[in-house]
């Protein structure tokens, strides 16, 4: 006997991520795709990027092209990934960058989301927002190649292996990226007389069970089934909403921008 576990309004490669790494592959996956797709074969060529999995690797190479931090991903490709606009927001993104085309074709947009908290936090971490003046450090949209650069650091880096001076909300959501399933899953399970049906830990999510197609709570299975797991949002990362407000600013209205690419 058999049953197929899936998740009400969730989708494994969608928003939901059998791993980190298994997200990590889809990204950098759609990245290359979009790159290739944009004009940039020589660019990818001239790092001798021949394969999607040749760009996963180089994107995972803390020294690519020479260069630590993981900069080289971001001297190399951040022309394609971002939209630069300061003060703007994700909605603003068009198609033209890697960014607006998954937000306009449903791709990564939850963790998009989640990228933009992430990445001021980073900033935070380093204490680019206290300078004087304030130099725009933890807006995703300032800079195209910090915003690559540091979504690689959450990428390439795991909690036990990032800074030690790093906050422990950065080393947590390094580890619990909203959607990545914590727990071995297997959505088909095969079994003989009797099943107990699996709880399953996902970031950002508090479980709450799974139901048959009646709605019903089902803890054990004797027979072929199809049910659904349902789960309820617990992580939030609205930092624009709320934390950002209460950062003292000395805004310098002729502030000159300087971005590393």
């Amino acid at each position: 006997m058999k049953v197929k576990l899936l998740f009400k309004d969730h989708e494994i490669g969608k928003d939901f991520w059998l791993n980190k790494r298994h997200l990590i592959n889809e990204f950098y996956g759609e990245f290359y795709d979009f790159i290739l797709n944009h004009g940039g074969k020589n660019d990818l060529e001239n790092k001798n990027i021949y394969s999607k999995e040749d760009f996963i690797n180089f994107a995972l190479d803390w020294n690519s092209d020479g260069k630590d931090n993981c900069y080289g991903l971001g001297f190399a490709f951040h022309k394609y990934f971002l939209e630069v606009n300061r003060g703007s927001k994700l909605v603003d993104q068009s198609e033209d960058k890697f960014i607006g085309y998954c937000l306009h074709n449903d791709k990564f947009v939850d963790f998009i989301n989640f990228l933009v908290t992430f990445f001021a936090w980073w900033r935070n971490d380093e204490h680019c927002t206290t300078f004087i003046p304030y130099n725009y450090a933890d807006d995703f949209f300032e800079s195209s190649w910090a915003s690559l650069v540091d979504t690689a650091k959450l990428l390439y880096f795991t909690a036990e292996t990032v800074f030690h001076w790093q906050s422990f909300r950065v080393k947590y959501a390094i580890d619990n990226i909203p959607g990545v399933i914590l727990s071995d899953f297997n959505d088909t399970l095969e079994f003989e007389e009797k099943l107990l049906v699996p709880k399953v830990r996902v970031a950002g999510y508090e479980f709450q069970g799974f139901y048959d197609e009646n709605d019903n709570l089902v803890e054990s299975i004797n027979k072929d089934s199809l049910l659904y797991g349902k789960l309820i949002r617990k992580d939030f990362y609205n930092y624009w909403e709320k934390e950002e407000k209460t950062i003292k600013k000395v805004i310098d209205p002729n502030l000159k921008k300087v971005d590393p690419a």
